[in-house]
This record gives C-alpha cells, structure tokens and sequence, in this order.
C-alpha cells in the first residue's frame, strides 16, 4: 500500500492538475454552491470581480493564477492567496521539468 501511495505522490509531483481545475471542481458548481461557491463560471467571475472570459481562461488552464487573482479567490473565501500562488508555481514547475527533459 505505501508503495502505491509513493507512485501516486510523484504522479502528482509530475502531473499536478493546474489550479484552475481546481477552482471549477471545489468553487463551482451546485454542490460548490452549497458550500459557499457558485452555481456557475458567470456567477463566479461576478463574484470575484472580473470578467467572465478571464475566469474561463483559468479555469480551462488557458492562464495561470496571478497574485491578482490569488487575493479574489481568498477576498471570496476561497482558500488563501499563497495556497492558490503555492498550486500555480507547482503547476509551472512540472510543465517546466516536462520541456527540459523532452529537450535533454
């Protein structure tokens, strides 16, 4: 069992889902919404104050999180800015590992 939860810990490490994924899983939504979320990406965005298409850009990975929105999401209740900065520079390190060693 260890043994699978090691395998698991450095697919995450490789492969961790970008933050935006993780914005439209646990912010939004109907079960979000029940836990102080949104019903919806235009319901967000409203929420947070920005644009819909900037929150769709992040959400479908088409951006990353900018300190910006880092303190949106926790002005909103959704997480703290450093865990959102912490998930987008964990993000960018694995994809930055993936191009180094396609280039090696």
């Amino acid at each position: 069992m260890a043994e699978i939860e090691a395998r698991d810990d450095a697919w995450q490490r490789l492969n961790p889902q970008h933050p935006g994924g993780a914005i439209a899983d646990a912010c939004i939504g109907p079960d979000a919404a029940e836990h102080g979320g949104a019903t919806n990406v235009s319901a967000a965005a409203e929420r947070l104050g920005v644009d819909r298409k900037t929150l769709s850009r992040v959400i479908h990975g088409h951006c990353g999180i900018s300190p910006e929105m880092a303190l949106r999401l926790e002005s909103v209740g959704w997480g703290s800015a450093e865990s959102w900065l912490w998930r987008q520079a964990r993000y960018d390190l694995a994809q930055a590992r993936k191009r180094l060693s396609v280039a090696a």
